[in-house]
């Protein structure tokens, strides 16, 4: 019997072993990216259009990818009266890219990249299609779980403006935005 005990725990020893061995990553299998969680949530900020300030304010919903970095899509719009008493306003959607150094604690630095193609209207019509791109840097704290607090600051660069009297220059400016972040991290 003591030999039929061994002889089981030895194949039992050695199948672990070999199965341990073969496992082997793959590009699309067992690879180590995964996703870690959901969240959505607003942005409100200043930005300057011919040098009036104006309250930004935009909607995102992000993938969470290996606990730190951010996918996702954002809705914003923003709009002022100019100077020459005109009504000018941007909205559009764009891609969010995202990373969050040390997600884990409770307060991290985090970084933003969102852009893509907008319009731009003046006085209700629809003048432009522009192309937006807004980086920025911030901290992040996490009040709860599902919940976060961010402050962040950029710079909003519109190109393609081509309105009568107006340039890429007066669309384009520093951004600093107040970031609430809901959702869950699973992992």
């Amino acid at each position: 019997m003591r030999k039929f005990t061994l002889a089981f725990i030895c194949t039992i020893l050695i199948s672990s072993a070999m199965k341990a061995q073969h496992s082997e990553e793959t590009l699309f299998g067992n690879s180590s990216i995964s996703l870690t969680g959901v969240w959505a949530g607003s942005t409100n900020g200043l930005v300057e259009f011919d040098n009036n300030f104006s309250l930004s304010n935009s909607g995102y919903f992000l993938f969470e990818v290996n606990n730190d970095l951010l996918i996702g899509w954002s809705g914003y719009g923003s709009g002022t009266n100019l100077e020459n008493g005109d009504k000018a306003e941007i909205g559009g959607n764009d891609l969010v890219l995202g990373y969050a150094f040390n997600s884990n604690k409770s307060i991290h630095p985090i970084i933003y990249a969102k852009g893509g193609r907008g319009s731009l209207k003046i006085n209700e019509q629809k003048v432009d299609k522009v192309t937006v791109f807004e980086p920025s840097v911030g901290v992040e704290m996490n009040v709860l779980r599902w919940f976060k607090v961010g402050l962040e600051g950029g710079y909003r660069f519109v190109t393609n403006v081509d309105a009568d009297g107006l340039n890429d220059n007066d669309f384009s400016s520093p951004v600093v935005g107040l970031r609430l972040k809901f959702g869950w991290s699973w992992d």
